[in-house]
């Protein structure tokens, strides 16, 4: 057992650490920028004590050879023999998954040396480390035993972190202000991990805020040292935008006059700073997300599809990101380098369409990193072609472009299952995949499917992916089969002979259900709202509406089984005994839903309308 000594300096002493009694000032307190006071008044002891302190001192100071880290077991004076693996795990296992490789010396060098001297930091690098090996080891070898013990190391740094944060956030000095960053930001993916998106998105918010109310201060050199921790903040602001109904990026700011340029597609492409060219690939992606951001600020280019006509984007609006991703595409070389399969053109009429094979053919890539990005570009070219195509002269073009994006993000998915299912290390593991996973591409694509087959395909690749931090395939599958029994009943097809042409032409996509899938709230149930757009004799006012469906609520079990489904209906061609209707509840809600939002998906975070919507 270790014996405390009560030689440190003072300030080491007052903060109940172990001090490494370097002189004139400890290295303890200089690499936590802290101000050292120096070492009281020696005591009167005995030659030997003094003799066997300094030995003891020098020998800890000493480090092994070819050690990376020099000191790290004795720099820490919690250290425990459990946590060493999970603070290994950090830094050779879990920043590499979760962070750009241009990225990974920050999150692994500079970080971790911060924690050498800043417990909150330490507590936080054990946290994520212990519940991104548990995720591991229950996703690779289904050891779910050993998983729950890595677990609970986990909640026991996360309850550390979350007591000693207070005291941090009320420091006013730039190292704390850092330190803090980016402890909200490993809080947040601790959250990811354990699929709670509420709580992943509330550290994430006090992040942003932390930023907005500190970037002043920062000087220039500070702020290019956080450019890791403002792609991190990025990526999970452009997830929240996907999981959150008709959200907005909370993170990235546009000025007013972007919103005064006219034509939409002859602004210049949104430049913006902190995007190394170290790593090609994640550089275009990260121009893609802020792509993505700035149209769904301005346009609503994300959820649009799923608002009022009158509320959706302009044809100019959705020309003008058409135009721009097509720019972004002729202008990602790292990218589209990666596959010689993005050479054709794909399908050139419905009939090649049809003959499209189902299992599709994988497509393969240099780098997943890559393919994630390919299948991020086609999944919101397919929403805003979808879009496009209801004002379209020719429709039909629009449509069938659409389903060869769909049908290439089903080749994607199909060449990332392949690796997944290879024994080599560097294969694609889902549980990895925090804040970009290919089960919310293929997912967009669910409602422009253009076949039964593909459907099905689609549902039982969403299975095999399972859990991709907060976006579960399991469930993501359950709401598709869901949707694809409605729309069977809603266009009354005869099952049988739908099972017999499953290769055969759906119908027009603009007639297909939209699945609005509520992120989940505390209990432990899941909600799904399905809408379409009324027909040209249901006109509410000068648009055409939108229509509530039916509303699905039910439980599933860790392997995504649904249990307790319960399906009410509004749509009268799902009612058995069709009568006068009146408008659902959920229609009032959704209004003060869309409004907590609009301004940025921390509207989330205030409001009790998840809650409310599951009531009866």
């Amino acid at each position: 057992m270790d014996r405390r000594t009560r030689t440190g300096c003072l300030t080491c002493r007052r903060r109940r650490v172990k001090c490494d009694e370097a002189r004139p000032t400890c290295n303890r307190c200089r690499t936590a920028n802290f101000e050292c006071e120096g070492y009281p008044s020696p005591r009167r002891a005995s030659n030997a004590l003094s003799a066997s302190s300094s030995n003891k001192s020098r020998n800890q100071s000493r480090s092994p050879p070819g050690t990376a880290f020099p000191e790290l077991s004795y720099r820490h004076a919690d250290w425990r023999q459990e946590q060493l693996p999970f603070y290994h795990h950090f830094v050779t296992t879990t920043a590499p998954r979760l962070f750009r490789d241009d990225h990974i010396t920050f999150w692994r060098d500079q970080v971790a040396q911060i924690s050498y001297g800043v417990d909150l930091v330490y507590e936080a690098l054990l946290a994520i480390g212990a519940v991104h090996r548990a995720a591991l080891i229950s996703c690779q070898h289904g050891n779910e035993q050993q998983a729950a013990k890595f677990k609970i190391i986990g909640l026991r740094a996360y309850g550390n972190t979350i007591k000693l944060l207070p005291s941090h956030l009320n420091q006013d000095t730039i190292p704390e202000i850092l330190a803090t960053l980016v402890v909200l930001m490993l809080l947040a993916y601790f959250e990811c991990f354990m699929e709670n998106p509420k709580a992943a998105f509330r550290h994430l918010w006090a992040a942003i805020q932390l930023l907005r109310s500190s970037e002043e201060r920062l000087s220039d050199e500070e702020i290019s040292n956080l450019v890791p921790v403002f792609d991190a903040m990025l990526r999970l602001d452009f997830l929240a935008q996907k999981l959150v109904p008709f959200a907005c990026s909370s993170f990235v700011r546009l000025s007013d006059l972007a919103f005064l340029e006219s034509p939409f597609w002859n602004r210049a492409a949104p430049k913006f700073s902190g995007c190394s060219q170290a790593d090609l690939i994640s550089a275009e992606r990260y121009r893609l997300i802020q792509l993505v951001c700035a149209h769904n600020k301005l346009s609503r280019v994300v959820w649009g599809c799923w608002c009022p006509t009158n509320e959706r984007p302009s044809r100019n609006e959705l020309m003008g990101f058409y135009s721009e991703m097509v720019l972004w595409r002729s202008t990602s070389p790292g990218t589209f380098a990666s596959c010689e399969w993005l050479d054709h053109s794909g399908a050139m009429d419905m009939a090649a369409i049809e003959s499209c094979p189902i299992p599709p053919p994988p497509m393969l890539f240099s780098s997943d990193e890559a393919a994630l990005n390919v299948a991020l570009y086609n999944a919101y070219m397919g929403c805003a072609v979808a879009m496009i195509n209801t004002t379209d002269p020719d429709p039909a073009a629009r449509e069938l472009e659409a389903f060869n994006l769909v049908y290439s993000n089903l080749c994607i998915a199909a060449g990332l299952l392949e690796k997944t299912c290879e024994e080599r290390e560097g294969r694609y593991k889902p549980c990895d995949a925090i804040s970009m996973g290919i089960s919310i591409s293929i997912f967009h694509g669910a409602r422009r499917c253009f076949s039964l087959a593909w459907q099905k395909w689609t549902v039982s690749a969403l299975r095999l992916i399972g859990r991709e931090g907060l976006v579960n395939g399991f469930t993501l599958a359950n709401t598709a089969e869901i949707m694809y029994q409605l729309e069977a009943r809603l266009f009354n097809k005869d099952p049988v002979q739908l099972i017999q042409d499953e290769n055969n032409y759906l119908g027009p996509i603009s007639t297909r259900l939209m699945p609005v899938f509520m992120p989940p709230g505390d209990r432990d149930e899941f909600l799904c709202f399905y809408l379409r757009y009324g027909n040209e004799e249901e006109l509410d006012g000068d648009e055409r509406a939108v229509q509530f469906v039916a509303r699905a609520t039910w439980k599933e079990d860790f392997a995504g089984t649904i249990h307790s489904l319960d399906l009410e209906m509004y749509d009268p061609l799902l009612l058995e005994n069709p009568g006068p209707v009146g408008k659902p509840p959920a229609l009032e809600l959704f209004a003060s839903w869309r409004q907590a939002v609009e301004s940025g998906w921390h509207g989330l975070l205030s409001t009790e309308i998840q809650d409310r919507f599951l009531q009866k």
